[in-house]
């Protein structure tokens, strides 16, 4: 099994002993850390809504800079720190910009808190890229 970390560029670096993205199995496939609202600056919006939009974005710059697009993605994981109901319409609306056809498989869950209290969307993915050969 080869492993190649994913630096990728345009993205907040990350702030604890993590990688933003590992690609393995011969270059096929692509794990990405959890993601979260930080802009490159290091400003983060303060609604969950806004944290997503900013969050898809830099997921979609993680998958460029390895080589692949968002149709790649092949199961995301998303966290909320509030009650999805409320905030529905305009998350499925954040979704619908970056995921267009071929819906990757998905689970969503409301977690009673993250790694820092200003956190309120992460989303985690797993992408299966063109090859390498």
């Amino acid at each position: 099994m080869q492993k190649e970390i994913i630096v990728p560029e345009g993205v907040y670096p990350p702030t604890a002993d993590f990688s933003q993205a590992i690609r393995v199995s011969g270059g096929d496939l692509l794990f990405v850390s959890g993601i979260i609202g930080y802009r490159l600056d290091g400003t983060m919006p303060t609604t969950a809504v806004e944290q997503a939009e900013v969050a898809f974005d830099n997921l979609r710059r993680v998958l460029e800079s390895a080589g692949g697009t968002m149709a790649d993605i092949v199961k995301v994981n998303v966290y909320l720190g509030e009650d999805f109901r409320l905030m529905r319409d305009e998350l499925r609306e954040v979704r619908a910009r970056f995921f267009t056809n071929d819906f990757p498989v998905s689970t969503l869950v409301q977690v009673a808190g993250f790694a820092n209290p200003d956190y309120l969307f992460e989303i985690e993915a797993i992408a299966a890229l063109p090859s390498k050969e």
